[in-house]
């Protein structure tokens, strides 16, 4: 390890158990003082626990970093302020903030039929969380003229996975990281997103599933592994280099991590322009959009 982070203040939320924690490990390994935040709920966010994120906090200390726990749920505006205030009163900044921690919300898999409480409940945990810790860090960091942000994200952002209501939330997190980004392009202050693919206790729900299909393919089990998505720890040095100087211009990105191959969403940017006339005032008819739409504007030419 490198100590690039020596000093540096991180608070990593969900970093009891799979990513988060392997990301915490690695900040404190580089030399950053560790806020190890967890509820300490099941994968489906029943219940309540310190064991998760004071398993993180002893494997830190053992390897002789330096961390504290949090108990804090950041899935409401009191428990974001006082993780922040954690790091901030036991390390004197927060200089890092990774809005990691996430859970299955059952109820809003129903899509266009959920309930409102689950909706409720996917907002609060997957975009409330982004913007109340936003809230009371960024202006520490502005103030000390140096921060990182990192906000998880999800395939289910690209509306690809029949899941309108995450991809609802996990695309608003990548909206507001864009609009950070560009606000504060002139500081050291950078903010980025990570949509992750890793054998978690998420990966796990399904690993049975998955297990017959393979089986059913006639696929040998002793193969199995090569299906399953690969370890945590393998997301955590791309994540903990965006903490760095080193990415210092690396701002407003969206990178797709699974193992060691790190992808780079691009940017959504104009493509083609229809004006009639080449003059903003003219208006169209229904009849010239006809052909204008399809023709031209659909183009991808």
């Amino acid at each position: 390890m490198s100590d690039r982070l020596k000093g540096r203040a991180a608070l990593v939320t969900g970093s009891g158990n799979g990513i988060g924690k392997e990301l915490a490990l690695r900040l404190a390994a580089e030399g950053a003082n560790v806020v190890v935040n967890d509820l300490g709920t099941s994968v489906g966010g029943e219940g309540r626990s310190s064991e998760a994120a004071d398993a993180t906090v002893a494997e830190i200390l053992a390897a002789g970093g330096t961390a504290v726990a949090n108990y804090d749920s950041v899935a409401e505006p009191e428990g974001c302020a006082s993780a922040v205030r954690t790091a901030e009163e036991s390390f004197g900044a927060c200089d890092i903030v990774v809005a990691n921690a996430g859970a299955l919300v059952a109820g809003a898999m129903a899509g266009l039929q959920a309930d409102d409480e689950s909706w409720q409940k996917l907002l609060n945990l997957y975009l409330g969380q982004k913007f109340w810790l936003a809230r009371a860090a960024v202006p520490g960091m502005v103030e000390r003229g140096w921060g990182r942000m990192l906000f998880a994200t999800s395939e289910i952002a690209r509306g690809t996975q029949a899941n309108p209501l995450g991809a609802l939330a996990m695309s608003g997190g990548i909206g507001m990281c864009h609009d950070l980004a560009h606000q504060y392009r002139e500081s050291d202050l950078t903010f980025n997103c990570y949509a992750p693919a890793a054998g978690t206790r998420t990966f796990d729900l399904y690993k049975d599933e998955m297990d017959e299909a393979l089986r059913a393919q006639g696929v040998p089990e002793d193969e199995f592994g090569a299906f399953y998505l690969p370890p945590a720890d393998r997301i955590a040095p791309m994540l903990t280099w965006l903490c760095t100087d080193a990415a210092a211009e690396v701002s407003g990105q969206v990178f797709g991590m699974k193992g060691s191959e790190v992808t780079r969403w691009t940017e959504a940017a104009d493509g083609p322009v229809i004006m009639k006339d080449d003059d903003l005032r003219s208006l169209w008819t229904l009849d010239e959009l006809d052909t204008a739409v399809p023709n031209r504007l659909m183009s991808e030419v």
